[in-house]
Order: structure tokens, then sequence, then C-alpha cells
């Protein structure tokens, strides 16, 4: 952890996943003073839970996560922008950023703020842990039963690879069909999970190491009862109250002279590590046009 310089700044990024780290590296391409400001104990924002090789980089080799988080940062430091960790932008007013961690704002010309996402809850009573469960220590653990609840890309994928370990999955899905991508679903098939169609989870309870959890469905009420309940039904924007606003699946700035990046600024279709990086590369070069920097 560094000091944060006190001199003024052209932009300040909140966020160290792959967009802020790639506005940081764009801010630099274009000749700008810039920094990012991460909360976390290290960079790599939502790419630090994902367990398998990235394949969303055309033309690139499939790495794990943590190898493309060390290139990012490697390119970073090597462009001469700081990258300052515990560090959690709280207040912008247009002008300064609060920092938790500094006693003084940090003045500068415009802040981006690459908030990332967070899983999307459904609000009924016990299903905090069940949003927390993880996929890849659950394949490395003996085998039981899963009941998952999604229809999404994460959903299906943590469906496949459980079922492929060993562990008999049952897929909730509210509606008619499943939303992954066709490789996905194909796949799924192939796996041997059993998919409920309208079924929709309404109370979850644990008993020691057991799960209940109760169902609705074409055939009624039912309960279920097994060794885990994973909850995957999307992601929405993870911001800080005082910095955006969320309305639908966006986040949108609280101040003038801000930008959102990242995949808190893309409709859910668009979202990708491609476009999520492409979203910070546009707004830094609006930017710097705006400011007469380009």
């Amino acid at each position: 952890m560094m000091s944060a310089p006190s001199s003024k700044q052209t932009m300040v990024i909140a966020g160290a996943g792959p967009a802020g780290l790639s506005a940081g590296l764009w801010a630099a391409r274009l000749g700008l003073r810039a920094m990012v400001l991460e909360a976390a104990d290290e960079p790599g924002g939502q790419l630090r839970s994902y367990s398998l090789p990235v394949v969303d980089l055309p033309g690139f080799e499939s790495d794990p996560a943590p190898a493309l988080i060390a290139t990012l940062t490697k390119q970073v430091a090597e462009v001469g922008i700081p990258v300052y960790l515990r560090s959690r932008a709280v207040r912008w007013n247009g002008a300064a950023l609060t920092v938790e961690a500094l006693s003084d704002p940090i003045k500068a010309d415009w802040f981006f703020y690459a908030p990332g996402l967070r899983a999307r809850v459904l609000g009924i009573p016990g299903e905090e842990w069940a949003s927390q469960e993880s996929i890849s220590d659950a394949v490395r653990s003996p085998s039981g039963s899963v009941l998952i609840i999604g229809a999404g890309d994460r959903a299906v994928e943590g469906a496949f690879r459980l079922a492929e370990a060993g562990h008999q999955v049952t897929l909730l899905c509210r509606s008619d069909r499943l939303k992954a991508r066709r490789a996905y679903r194909m796949r799924l098939r192939e796996s041997g999970v059993t998919v409920k169609y309208h079924t929709r989870l309404v109370h979850l309870a644990a008993s020691g190491k057991r799960r209940h959890a109760w169902l609705e469905g074409p055939q009624g009420a039912q309960e279920w009862e097994g060794d885990r309940v994973m909850i995957r039904i999307g992601m929405e924007p993870r911001v800080d109250p005082n910095l955006a606003s969320v309305r639908g699946d966006l986040a949108y700035p609280r101040a003038l002279r801000m930008s959102i990046i990242g995949d808190a600024a893309l409709a859910v279709p668009d979202r990708s590590l491609v476009t999520a990086m492409a979203s910070a590369m546009r707004a830094v070069k609006a930017v710097a046009v705006n400011l007469g920097e380009a």
C-alpha cells in the first residue's frame, strides 16, 4: 500500500478489475496523469473468483484468470500508472474524490468508476449462504446432491461441471427454457443433470450439514433435501450508493464529470471481458477529447 499523491490528477479510476486497469492503460497511452484505486487487498475484480481458463479474448490462448490479472497489473506498472490497494472511494463531488484510507480528498478533472458486479439475490429466507457457495470448492468436495437455481451461463456451467465431477445435480429454471449459450446447453444435456422447468425456489433452511429447499412447480409444492444449494440467477452492478445509482441492470453516476465503466455500464447481453475493457477505452478517449488532452 503506497501513499496516494496529493497533487491533482487528470483522471482517478476506482476499481482495479479488467475495466479499471484498462482505463489506466489507455490514460497512459494518451499521456494523461492518472491513478487507480482498489478497495480490496489485490487487483483483479471479478476475475479473482473466475476458476476456468479465460476464453473471451479473441487472439489469445486460454489462460487462467490469475495469469491475466498478473499481465494487466504488470502492464499498468510498466506505463507508470500507480495502483493503490485498500483504498475505497466513498464520495465524488465533481472535482475531488474522498477515499476512506486518506485524510485529504484527491482532486481530479474526471472520475471513472468501475464497480463490477455482484450476484443477484432472490430476497427469500436463507439465501445468504446459498449465494456464496463456490462451484470450484464443490467440484473438489466428495460427491453429493446439489440444487442449482438459475438458467444462464453461470448456473448451467456450474451444473454440468458438478455433474461431470460425480455430483447428482438438479437445476431449477423458472421459465420453459434455459438462457445459457448453446454450447453450455449441449454439455448440460450430456452430463445427466435433472432440469426442472417452470419451478421456483420459495424457501431455504439448513439442518446441520444438510440443506432443505421448498419448491413450487407444475406438480405443486415440493421439498428437496441434499448437500448443497447454489443460487446463480445473474449479476447486478455492485455500487456504492453515494457514488452511483442502479436502474434496471445499469449503473448511473450521481455527480458530474464522472463515468461508469465496465460491466456495470453494459446491458446484460453485452457483458463480457472484451466489452468491459472496451468500455474503458471508449470512456477514456471521450473524456480526453472533452478535456482537450487528445
